[in-house]
């Protein structure tokens, strides 16, 4: 099982988003604003800053986000853990992530990954810290449950 723990920070505002430029400043992120439908404080957007900054990133989100009607709240989200992840495998985790949270949490400006999160399997995502609407943990297990074969899975019965 790939487990992938998050430390969730926030929130920011757009212009303290572009201080965040620094070696640590890489993973996953979440923008909160006023939706037409959903009211204030929804969650619009998650992304992923893999081989950007955090700052570079979400500055390329800038033509929309001057456009909201609301102040918008970014939440960032760094990859860590007690074993060090060489870059191939920690690129592989925040692109994972990023898929399963998009899957599960479902934020209206996302298009990719809303009703398939692709090739991935036996991975965990658990959320800590100041992860704000996300779940605390998402998984690929729901998804491959034998409870999706009905002509394996039975409900428990009582010996009585």
């Amino acid at each position: 099982m790939n487990q992938i723990e998050i430390n969730w920070q926030g929130p920011f505002t757009i212009e303290e988003t572009e201080k965040l430029n620094s070696d640590i400043d890489f993973g996953i992120y979440q923008i909160y604003g006023t939706h037409n439908i959903f009211g204030p404080n929804s969650l619009l957007y998650i992304g992923k800053a893999c081989d950007q900054y955090f700052s570079t990133r979400i500055s390329q989100h800038k033509t929309w986000l001057e456009k909201e009607f609301s102040e918008l709240k970014i939440y960032i989200g760094r990859l860590g853990g007690i074993n060090f992840r060489e870059d191939e495998d920690w690129t592989k985790d925040i692109d994972e992530a990023e898929r399963l949270l998009i899957y599960y949490s479902s934020p209206p400006y996302n298009t990719q990954n809303l009703n398939d999160y692709g090739q991935v399997e036996n991975t965990l995502v658990l959320n800590f810290g100041k992860k704000n609407r996300i779940p605390m943990e998402v998984s690929t297990f729901w998804k491959k449950s034998n409870f999706w074969n009905k002509e394996i899975w039975k409900e428990y019965k009582t010996i009585k």
